[in-house]
């Protein structure tokens, strides 16, 4: 093709025709600049096109940790229902003489046992954060997405995590001293502490206290939890949609 498009200016040059050249040329570098804009159009779909498998590749990643963290958490909510359900029934039965101890000791190490936290998957966010969150083309959707994370998780997990954490600490040690405690072999770990609830440690005025840390965090744990789930699903109707377009 260069070597036809070189014969033709040699040609028109032999005949001395200037004009017939100056447009010819002129016509040439139009043809030029027409080719150039023509690649670089191909070029910028591929790369749109790229950008488009990568966005969608992240965004089902997000979806995915978005789902199980859903399904984490109305895990953890049932084991509160459980939890508060033994805190009261414990709270109820305590001075019941004639409750049958097997079923006192069930409740009684589930209380003492029960506790809360909560995990949220951050990955797909910070793997696609790292590289550019403008690589979400959509922008009410990526600004969605960023107030999840940076927000309203880190304010569920600071609420949960962290504040009552320390609720659950004093539980611990409260229970250390309140409960007489057996030990015996153990095959597996060498020794098993097992803590004893009677009328002495049921009497004591601690108990109440013990009550007391073991279900009134309950509430707070699930109201951020429900909120938590709430607008983990309204973030995960928002990327189905973008992902269906």
């Amino acid at each position: 093709m260069i070597k036809f498009f070189r014969k033709i200016r040699q040609n028109i040059l032999r005949e001395g025709k200037i004009g017939k050249y100056l447009t010819y040329a002129i016509g040439e570098i139009i043809l030029v600049v027409i080719g150039i804009l023509i690649a670089l159009q191909i070029n910028n779909n591929n790369q749109d096109k790229l950008n488009r498998t990568y966005e969608l590749t992240m965004l089902n990643e997000i979806k995915n940790a978005i789902e199980i963290d859903i399904y984490n958490i109305e895990g953890g909510l049932k084991e509160l229902e459980k939890l508060k359900y033994s805190v009261n029934k414990l709270a109820t039965i305590r001075n019941n003489p004639n409750y049958p101890e097997d079923s006192l000791m069930y409740y009684f190490t589930k209380v003492r046992r029960g506790g809360i936290a909560v995990v949220f998957n951050y990955s797909p966010y910070e793997s696609i954060k790292s590289t550019g969150l403008d690589r979400i083309s959509n922008s009410e959707l990526r600004n969605n997405i960023t107030n999840l994370y940076e927000v309203k998780l880190t304010g569920v997990e600071f609420w949960i995590n962290d504040l009552i954490k320390r609720q659950l600490y004093k539980k611990n040690d409260l229970v250390a001293t309140l409960f007489d405690k057996e030990v015996i072999p153990d095959s597996i770990n060498g020794i098993k502490v097992n803590y004893l609830i009677n009328n002495k440690s049921m009497n004591d005025p601690r108990f109440n206290e013990f009550l007391v840390l073991s279900g009134d965090y309950i509430p707070i744990a699930y109201r951020n939890m429900t909120y938590a789930m709430s607008e983990l699903k309204t973030q995960l109707k928002e990327i189905e949609s973008e992902l269906n377009k």
